[in-house]
């Protein structure tokens, strides 16, 4: 019989230093000393879903889990100014998945950057806690006085839970300011697509190629992967074409669409957005390189129509504001195999490499 042991009791590494004394825990749903990003509709629903809350009643009617899904926080950011020497936070989840392929802290863990504005910041430290509860508590740092600058604190919501609530818990005594000037514009990069796009298989929130993009251009990266449910859903497209301030569409969700699926929602999803947004550029990314392609010649076959399908799409369409990604390119040139946890979802190594691969694509784009 295999026993179970505390790895804590083994490796002091792994010990908690958890702050004792007297802390302010801050709220973002009733408080203004933080600010949240990245959750478009927050403001106006007070809660840390994706999606509006007007589409409750819409999104259980849809073909397959859009609506658990949309409950999943990733993407989500809060940020504010602080020389606190303590930093904690309590979380209560409300849903998460049990997956074995992806670490605990991608699914359900808050991150931490430290800098003094968005794009210079550090990684600091991902919570870690006990999976088997849906409450946690963890204190990133606990140092003996207070800092004497205040800097910029950034925390990355889970990608593949759904936070009911968080506390934010800081020194009482210290400064602290809501981070009001993280982007230093307001448009935003709207991202529609899979698991891999939700940020299936990162081992942090922070590394999903989402977040990391966004750190790389300073700007605002709204994420919209439903992990096995982008299928081109109108009403999704419905949806993402009411925020306001976009300054480009990303839709990268093939891989959740059979073709005939692709071919039969694309072009009406496209349109939709069009509707509001004539002239934002929209990228579409086809699949990016899976373990078939090296192992099975029929598969090969089939993907190279489908990239070419979206390829003659873009091609035809006379839209001179939408483009074609070859997804077969994105996960780079160099070991394309040892990039993901399961010849499908990448690793932290396989969405580094998606992110800076896409970085000067999409940065030219928006420069035209």
């Amino acid at each position: 019989m295999s026993k179970t042991i505390d790895i804590k009791k083994v490796d002091s590494n792994f010990l908690n230093n958890e702050a004792k004394e007297d802390i302010l825990f801050i709220d973002p749903k009733i408080s203004d000393l933080v600010k949240i990003y990245g959750l478009y509709w927050f403001n106006e629903d007070r809660r840390y879903h994706r999606l509006s809350k007007k589409l409750d009643n819409i999104l259980p009617k849809l073909e397959g889990s859009v609506d658990v899904l949309a409950g999943n926080s990733s993407g989500g950011i809060v940020a504010f100014y602080s020389n606190t020497n303590v930093l904690k936070i309590k979380v209560k989840l409300s849903f998460k998945f049990h997956m074995g392929h992806m670490p605990y802290t991608g699914q359900a863990g808050f991150d931490l950057y430290i800098g003094n504005t968005y794009q210079d910041m550090k990684f600091y430290r991902t919570s870690n806690f006990d999976f088997n509860k849906n409450e946690y508590e963890f204190t990133f740092f606990n140092h003996p006085s207070l800092n004497y600058n205040n800097k910029l604190y950034v925390l990355n919501f889970p990608l593949y839970a759904t936070v009911e609530e968080i506390l934010i818990g800081v020194n009482p005594n210290c400064n602290i300011t809501p981070c009001l000037d993280l982007f230093t514009k307001e448009d935003k990069i709207v991202f529609y697509g899979t698991s891999i796009t939700q940020g299936g298989c990162a081992s942090r929130p922070g590394m999903s190629y989402t977040q990391i993009l966004s750190r790389m251009l300073g700007t605002e990266c709204l994420n919209y992967g439903f992990s096995g449910n982008g299928k081109g859903h109108i009403e999704i497209a419905e949806a993402l074409s009411e925020i306001k301030k976009v300054k480009m569409f990303v839709l990268d969700y093939e891989a959740n669409a059979t073709f005939d699926r692709l071919k039969a929602t694309l072009d009406n999803f496209v349109k939709c957005l069009r509707e509001k947004y004539p002239t934002v550029p929209i990228v579409i990314i086809s699949k990016i390189m899976m373990y078939l392609e090296f192992h099975d010649d029929d598969y090969v076959k089939n993907e190279k129509k489908i990239r070419s399908y979206q390829k003659n799409y873009v091609k035809n369409s006379n839209d001179e504001n939408l483009y074609y990604i070859d997804g077969a390119k994105v996960l780079g040139k160099n070991n394309i195999s040892e990039k993901t946890v399961d010849g499908c979802h990448p690793t932290d190594y396989g969405f580094i490499s998606m992110a800076e691969y896409l970085y000067p694509i999409i940065k030219k784009i928006l420069t035209k």
